[in-house]
């Protein structure tokens, strides 16, 4: 079964736009799962699953 990734286009004011998208986990909530960054959607989601995507 694949995890179901949850995204939110984040945009803070700060200069670099690495940031401006964030992806995390939805069974495990946005106060406790590991988090993605990038500057698309598409790019947080990849780095939450490079990073992240084996644990369990």
């Amino acid at each position: 079964m694949e995890r179901k990734v949850i995204t939110s286009h984040i945009f803070p004011p700060i200069p670099v736009r690495c940031f401006d998208w964030c992806a995390w986990f939805d069974d495990l909530g946005a106060d406790c799962s590991p988090y993605g960054y990038g500057r698309t959607e598409e790019e947080a989601i990849e780095d939450l699953l490079e990073n992240f995507g084996d644990e369990d």
